[in-house]
């Protein structure tokens, strides 16, 4: 199946252009809250796992900004907001894109190559961090379907300033969930903040061989010069910026670490451990390193987030734990809810098993809920072959597992005279999305009713824990 990659920088429909929350960049709070923000930015960048944009400017230095006042007091005396709630805190979870794109200085500046989903439930003090893939394909308002990672750039090209809140609004569609603020960084500044922070120590789980590691600038040279030998031992690693930015953006590794789903931990993984250097008390009370830092988000950071909020934020969760923050990533894994594919361009895009984002809905907005995500599952398949072509349901378990669905176990079936390929739905849904897809994708019929003879399992070989039964008919042989 494939579907016509769009053009985005074509004139369309016009999307709405009065975000809920717009960036504030006006100059008199510009001058109002200038390093005293960046200043609050970054603890609360670093606290909640960032990656941000919003260029705020100013000509004062921290000694200047702070005065012979303590930080707090400076705070409390500005906003006095203890009796403000942030977007979602009455309902127990604050949603935060945070994002991550090239620059000025890459191709493709303002692609996100890093989309993450950071919720925060006050009530329990657990922050979860949702990876979603850049290749996944999503309607964009506006703009027809494309990447995710394209939203923020398609805006950027033709409303300035607005990249953010376009792709606030896609997340906002896609997992059914109120997402009220976002957070960009630029890689440059991704990596001058690690090397602000004189580094940071990250546990390298497996071995990261990567051999095509591309060199910036050297798009267009002879491959000996393209890319280079990107090798990082298992173990604890001291990384400086630019090896941190590899180690997160390595796509080629060989082995364990050359999946999306890899790259995603890895970036989660940095992430935390900037979190910890951040908030140690070594970067807390040196001056010189946080001045640095606010310097460099000066530059890269932008947000729609005000200074009253960033400040609740930090209070609510300047004692969050590791042991509260949970991890999911969603990919193309044997377990996973996508599948890969390209499209009638040759663009490699990601799409769900079920047809729909709703198995991408109910994990997303069940985060907290452990019993429940436990129930969200890829639905098992079992193949039956019903003619006497031999290996054709091994030929069509080898397909549909390359599009990242689950199949527990092929064999014959009862027969072997089925003209028809015939999708059975085991499960008790009501209406079952994946059987209804795959029906779809094999040209296969898909029957209101199950036979009585499938329900019959000591003579039927259909496995109890099948929730789909694939039954080959002749029209598979004539179609391979």
């Amino acid at each position: 199946m494939t579907r016509t990659e769009p053009d985005f920088l074509k004139n369309q429909e016009e999307i709405v252009k009065q975000p809920k929350r717009p960036l504030r960049h006006e100059a008199r709070k510009i001058k109002f809250i200038s390093k005293l923000t960046i200043y609050l930015l970054i603890i609360f960048v670093i606290l909640l796992v960032v990656f941000g944009v919003n260029v705020i400017n100013s000509g004062e230095n921290l000694s200047q900004t702070l005065g012979n006042v303590g930080l707090w007091g400076q705070i409390k005396h500005l906003i006095g907001s203890e009796d403000k709630q942030l977007d979602g805190e009455d309902k127990d979870r604050i949603n935060i894109a945070l994002l991550g794109m090239g620059g000025i200085e890459h191709e493709g500046p303002f692609l996100t190559d890093t989309i993450m989903i950071a919720s925060f439930k006050p009530s329990t003090q657990q922050l979860a961090l949702v990876s979603v893939p850049r290749d996944l394909l999503v309607p964009i308002p506006g703009y027809g379907f494309g990447k995710i990672n394209h939203a923020n750039s398609i805006e950027e090209v033709n409303n300035p300033g607005q990249g953010g809140e376009l792709t606030v609004k896609v997340l906002n569609q896609v997992f059914g969930l109120p997402i009220d603020y976002y957070i960009r960084i630029d890689f440059a500044g991704f990596k001058q903040i690690i090397d602000d922070l004189n580094g940071i120590s990250v546990v390298v789980e497996n071995t990261l061989d990567d051999e095509l590691y591309p060199v910036a600038g050297k798009e267009t040279a002879a491959t000996s010069e393209r890319y280079e030998h990107l090798y990082v031992e298992a173990g604890e690693q001291q990384m400086d910026g630019d090896l941190a930015l590899k180690y997160v953006r390595s796509r080629q590794a060989v082995g364990l670490e050359g999946s999306d789903f890899a790259r995603s931990k890895r970036q989660q993984q940095v992430i935390m451990a900037v979190k910890e250097k951040g908030l140690s008390i070594g970067t807390l009370i040196n001056p010189y390193r946080i001045s640095k830092i606010m310097d460099t988000l000066s530059q890269h950071l932008a947000t729609n987030l005000e200074v009253w909020e960033i400040i609740r934020l930090f209070n609510m969760g300047r004692d969050l734990n590791e042991d509260d923050i949970i991890h999911r990533v969603f990919d193309d894994g044997p377990n996973g809810f996508l599948y890969s594919g390209l499209t009638e361009n040759g663009a490699f895009v990601l799409q769900p098993t079920a047809g729909d984002f709703s198995d991408l809905q109910l994990i997303v907005q069940n985060i907290f809920n452990a019993e429940k995500i436990a129930e969200i599952r890829p639905q098992r398949i079992q193949i039956q072959n019903g003619t006497k072509v031999n290996g054709l349901a091994s030929r069509t378990s080898e397909y549909l597992q390359s599009l990242s669905y689950q199949i527990i176990k092929i064999g014959n079936a009862p027969t072997q005279d089925y003209q028809r390929t015939v999708v059975y739905d085991l499960t008790d849904k009501e209406q079952n999305k994946i059987a209804t897809n795959l029906a779809d994708l094999l040209e296969a019929e898909l029957p209101a009713t199950i036979p009585s003879w499938i329900n019959a399992t000591s003579t039927s070989q259909v496995s109890r824990n099948a929730d789909i039964l694939i039954i080959l008919g002749q029209d598979r042989v004539e179609g391979e």
